[in-house]
């Protein structure tokens, strides 16, 4: 478990930063479409940040966006300006001057070196500041060069939104009564979350596709849903009576949908959303629980026709006043958001790294 010293904490050195070029790694990997941000809370996230950084002389900040080189953050800067209430400039290129006190720099992953952990990259990039700020706790667990070697070479102090993230995970780890639901499409970014957590939760209930592998490595047939074929040897000596799958199911077969349960499913079908029957399972146990974290969603949300699960699972949530609730994982906010349910809920900005953090307690940017 990490405890951050109260020394690197930035609420606690304003006398640091004052007048000093500051360099801000931050996540505004947002989903976007002409120029429109959709799922606005990580940028607003670091809003507690920027405020206090008002008294710096300059501040640059930088994120990637996307795993493609060529999207840019060019467009999005009126609407990331209109979020943060403050100008932000934009810099194109590693010797572009700002002409804002706040400044963007182009998408990160523009240089390749940004993945591949570049030294070279990392000192270019440690040239924008004289002090580095992490407030990007989406990608914490990333071992690329704005995240894992900046921290090296420049004075490195935790934005309050990062400081907040680790404080609530912390709360998690230290949680006698648990229950973890966890969605999405793969079983294996959740499986050491999972086995370390089979002595400490109460319940772990799996859906979305990585229920499709659990269920596939216990033998049942699960038609020609999505799998990882690679884990099933490993997850088939996975017991425990604490794990819960659906046993009902909507599912796609030559573009029509069909309600099957485990044992009526067929050869052609696509599993894309848990069923009411196995919901209503699912509730009775939540009822019981003191503390709930999930991370991913029971089905393919992306498209209407099977969100209906995790809107479900959202709205009987949302009911519960005494209960700790916490939120995790990009898709899973940006449904949140979509239905109007942030607001509700305890939220992590992290999908990987909450998961990542929460199964190995580390993350590369602390010292």
């Amino acid at each position: 478990m990490i405890a951050i010293k109260e020394k690197f904490l930035l609420r606690n050195n304003l006398d640091k930063i004052k007048n000093k070029n500051i360099l801000v790694r931050v996540d505004f990997n947002v989903d976007f479409k002409n120029g429109k941000i959709f799922d606005q809370y990580r940028i607003l996230a670091i809003k507690q940040t920027l405020n206090f950084l008002k008294s710096a002389r300059q501040v640059i900040l930088i994120s990637h966006l996307g795993d493609d080189k060529k999207l840019s953050f060019k467009k999005l800067i009126p609407e990331i300006s209109k979020i943060l209430k403050i100008k932000i400039g934009f810099l194109e290129n590693l010797n572009s001057k700002p002409k804002e006190k706040f400044s963007l720099l182009e998408n990160l992953r523009k240089w390749k070196e940004e993945k591949e952990c570049n030294p070279g990259f990392a000192k270019k990039l440690s040239l924008l500041g004289e002090i580095f700020v992490f407030e990007a706790f989406s990608v914490s667990h990333r071992k690329h060069s704005s995240v894992y070697l900046l921290p090296k070479i420049l004075p490195t102090f935790y934005g309050f939104n990062f400081e907040k993230e680790i404080n609530l995970l912390n709360k998690v780890l230290k949680i006698k009564n648990l229950t973890l639901i966890l969605g999405g499409a793969k079983i294996s970014t959740k499986l050491p979350l999972i086995e370390k957590f089979l002595n400490r939760a109460d319940l772990i209930i799996l859906a979305g596709g990585l229920a499709n592998t659990f269920l596939k490595a216990k033998g049942f047939e699960i038609g020609n849903s999505l799998v990882e074929n690679e884990l099933l040897r490993k997850i088939k000596k996975l017991y425990s009576a604490k794990i819960l799958t659906p046993f009902d199911f909507y599912v796609l077969n030559k573009n029509k949908i069909y309600h099957r349960y485990l044992g009526e499913i067929q050869k052609e079908d696509k599993i894309f959303d848990a069923g009411e029957e196995s919901l209503k399972i699912f509730f009775k146990e939540i009822k019981k629980a003191k503390n709930i974290v999930i991370n991913g969603t029971l089905g393919f949300v992306e498209d209407k026709r099977f969100e209906k699960g995790t809107l479900l699972l959202i709205k009987f949530l949302a009911q519960f006043k005494n209960k700790f609730i916490l939120f995790g994982g990009g898709d899973t906010l940006a449904f949140l958001t979509k239905k109007k349910f942030l607001k509700r809920f305890k939220i992590s900005t992290g999908g990987g790294a909450m998961l990542h953090y929460l199964a190995n307690e580390t993350l590369w940017p602390i010292k």
